[in-house]
């Protein structure tokens, strides 16, 4: 079967999936859940005090209470009576304007007139079919133990397993900016953790099953689905990282001599994934519902993009992420001018640039995101930190200073030589 046939199965396959696996979550009874769901909105509200820290006005490590009480809200408020339009349109209710006001009049004052529905119908919502399931034999409290478990174990594997495949040097540079950023708060965070998982659970999957990649259209049908998978699982928090770490892990295991092309191709199949099957729940959720999810949908990218009303905040994080890039860009060329090996390595290994490009393309593309969710929004950049890193390592050698001011010299020496000879 060609290629793009592969991939209209893998669409439709997945769409067939995705469906029936928030439908089947949402048709969970609500008594199922009801005593692990109140005593974990306790639980969010009191770790989120405990463990949040901040420098300054910015909180970098913090747990998410806000999304954490939404994502709850939803799994209460689902209808399970009619587990089709209940998983279309993702409903949640807010009080005061917050969803964890919202869930906690809602489990003391059901019919309190303090609470305002709302429908979340733009996403899949795919953390529903960990999180409601779950809250059937456990609490929050439960819930991150496994994800502090999970993904702990996952790293630890792929970092091994990087060991083994890509050498020593390429898996640290690669594992730590993960553990760094991923420090303390992402496995406590059911809205943090996807993106991760999904990015060392791809790159094992690249490592360790040779047919997954063993030719570009396996490649290509692979991205497609783990873009797929991440418009599922995602809340929009850092989904670069899905991206980026297995495209990396990818180029530098098998090591293609069509580096751009083969760039290019892997990172377009992973966003044909992540917008096919995301434009498709707006799709089903338009044809069930009786809302315009086109509009919402369409509303929330103008908001996510340009702003509404908040341009001052939003040049605020112009300024910074442009200073964060004149600094990436400074040290990279000051450091490749004062070691770089040579010209034809920084050529060959310029794709690496790409990848730390993404982090910063990401963020400008949607800069009112980025500020207005900074506290997990800033993990974006550890793709950049990963690209840049391996780019010195490749093209750089620090017992050799301004070798490529000697290799332009010794150039025009052999030039003018044959000239002479001539």
């Amino acid at each position: 079967m060609r290629l793009a046939g592969r991939i209209l199965v893998a669409y439709l396959l997945l769409t067939v999936l995705f469906t029936g696996a928030v439908v089947a979550t949402f048709a969970i009874p609500r008594d199922a859940i009801e005593g692990h769901l109140r005593q974990s909105v306790s639980e969010v509200v009191e770790d989120g005090q405990m463990f949040t820290c901040q420098a300054g006005f910015f909180k970098p490590y913090i747990i998410g209470v806000f999304t954490e009480c939404l994502m709850l809200d939803i799994a209460y408020c689902a209808d399970t009576s009619s587990p089709l339009q209940s998983a279309m349109e993702s409903r949640f209710v807010i009080a005061d304007s917050s969803p964890v006001a919202g869930i906690k009049v809602l489990l003391s004052e059901p019919d309190s007139p303090r609470l305002q529905s709302f429908v979340y119908s733009r996403y899949w919502h795919g953390s529903q079919c960990l999180l409601r399931p779950l809250l059937c034999v456990t609490t929050m409290r439960g819930i991150r133990t496994l994800n502090v478990v999970l993904l702990l174990l996952l790293l630890v594997v792929a970092t091994v397993v990087m060991v083994k495949r890509l050498g020593t040097g390429d898996a640290l540079v690669i594992a730590l900016p993960l553990l760094a950023v991923m420090t303390p708060t992402v496995p406590l965070c059911l809205n943090y953790v996807p993106t991760f998982a999904i990015a060392l659970g791809a790159s094992l999957l690249i490592l360790l099953w040779n047919r997954a990649t063993g030719n570009r259209g396996n490649a290509v049908l692979l991205f497609f689905v783990v873009g797929a998978v991440t418009a599922f699982m995602d809340l929009l928090t850092t989904p670069m990282v899905a991206l980026a770490v297995p495209l990396t892990v990818y180029m530098l295991y098998r090591r293609p001599h069509d580096t751009w092309r083969c760039l290019i191709t892997l990172a377009v199949a992973w966003a044909a994934g992540y917008a096919l099957l995301w434009g498709t729940k707006w799709l089903l959720a338009g044809l069930v519902l009786d809302f315009d999810v086109f509009g919402d949908a369409m509303g929330a990218v103008t908001q996510r993009t340009v702003g509404k009303g908040e341009h001052d905040f939003m040049m605020w994080c112009l300024k910074w992420n442009g200073a964060l890039l004149v600094a990436a860009v400074a040290l990279t060329v000051a450091v490749a001018l004062l070691y770089g090996r040579s010209r034809d390595e920084m050529r060959r290994h310029s794709w690496m640039l790409a990848i730390a490009a993404m982090g910063f393309v990401w963020t400008f593309v949607l800069l009112e995101h980025t500020w207005h969710h900074l506290h997990f929004t800033w993990r974006t950049f550890v793709v950049s930190a990963i690209g840049i890193a391996l780019y010195l390592r490749y093209t750089t050698d620090l017992k050799h200073p301004l070798a490529l001011f000697r290799e332009r010299h010794e150039n025009r020496h052999i030039d003018d030589h044959k000239l002479i000879e001539q």
